[in-house]
C-alpha cells in the first residue's frame, strides 16, 4: 500500500492514465521488473481502488479523500446461480466467441417499485447471435425470445418466468471476466436501459432517475466508460442531457 502515494504523486494531475504508462513506472521504480510482477501490482491497485480499469487500457485515479467516494464500491455483476448457469453453457457451447450475460435482477436494488419478473439477458457477436438463439431454446423451451420489439414483449416475455432475451452484442461494450466468466459492466447495463426503451419499458420513467441515482450514489462509475460506450450508441449527448436534467446526479464535467 506503501506505493498507492507515490504513483498518485507520480500522475497528480491526471485522472485517466494508460496501462502503458503505470507499466513504464512501474518497471523504472521497481527491482523486479518483469510482466507477472506488474500485474500483481497492478491488481494490488485496482483491489484497493486507488485506480479503477475504464475500459481499452485505461484507469482512473479516484480521489480518496472525498468521503462520499470512500463510501462507494464497485458493482458485484456475478448475480444469481442461474445466471452463472447460464453464462457457463454459452461458454461451452461457443468457447470462442464474445458474449455477455446479465440479469434484470440486478437493477432491483436501484428501484422503488419491485418488478416481479427477472429476465435474463444474452448478447453475442452478430454472426453467431442466431445460433446463441437455438442452443439456448433448445434447453430452454418457450423461454427464450431473439431480439424481441416491445409487442413481443407484451405479449409473450413478460408473461414468462425467467425469460431470456438473446440480442446483438454491441463491439467494445464495457465488461468484467469474474472466474471465467464474462458480464457487463454496470456503465454498460445503465446505457443499455437508457438507450434500448423498448426492451426495457418496464425500467423507464421515474423508475429511470432512480436507477441512475441510486447505482451514482452507491458505486464507482467512471463517466469516461459510460459516455465512451453511450457514444458507441450514438447517445451521449442525449444520455448527458438526461443525466444533468432529469437527475439530481453532478456529472465531474
Amino acid at each position: 500500500q506503501s506505493h498507492d502515494l507515490e504513483v498518485r504523486n507520480a500522475f497528480s494531475g491526471t485522472r485517466l492514465v494508460h496501462k502503458a504508462d503505470l507499466r513504464n513506472y512501474y518497471y523504472q521504480h521497481s527491482r523486479e521488473a518483469t510482466e507477472q510482477a506488474f500485474r500483481r501490482f497492478l491488481y494490488g491497485l485496482e483491489k484497493r481502488q486507488t485506480i479503477i480499469a475504464v475500459g481499452a487500457g485505461g484507469y482512473e485515479f479516484h480521489d480518496r479523500s472525498s468521503q462520499q467516494t470512500t463510501k462507494k464500491k464497485l458493482f458485484p455483476p456475478n448475480g444469481s446461480q442461474e445466471l452463472a448457469s447460464l453464462n457457463k453453457s454459452v461458454q461451452a457451447a461457443f468457447p470462442y466467441i464474445q458474449y455477455l450475460c446479465w440479469e434484470t435482477r440486478a437493477l432491483h436494488e436501484f428501484m422503488l417499485h419491485q418488478p416481479g419478473q427477472n429476465i435474463f439477458i444474452v448478447e453475442a457477436e452478430k454472426d453467431v447471435c442466431e445460433s446463441v438463439f437455438y442452443h439456448l431454446r433448445q434447453q430452454n423451451p418457450g423461454k427464450v425470445f431473439l431480439d424481441p420489439d416491445r409487442l413481443m414483449m407484451e405479449r409473450y416475455v413478460l408473461h414468462q418466468t425467467d425469460a431470456i432475451l438473446v440480442s446483438r452484442l454491441i463491439t467494445q461494450s464495457p465488461r468484467k471476466i469474474i472466474c471465467g466468466l464474462p458480464f457487463p459492466k454496470l456503465e454498460k447495463v445503465l446505457v443499455d436501459i437508457f438507450v434500448d426503451e423498448k426492451k426495457y419499458y418496464s425500467f423507464q420513467g421515474e423508475e429511470l432517475v432512480l436507477i441512475f441515482e441510486n447505482a451514482f450514489s452507491s458505486y464507482l462509475i467512471s463517466e469516461i466508460t459510460l459516455f465512451r460506450y453511450a457514444g458507441r450508441r450514438k447517445a451521449s449527448k442525449k444520455l448527458r442531457q438526461f443525466i444533468s436534467t432529469q437527475t439530481q446526479v453532478e456529472l465531474s464535467d
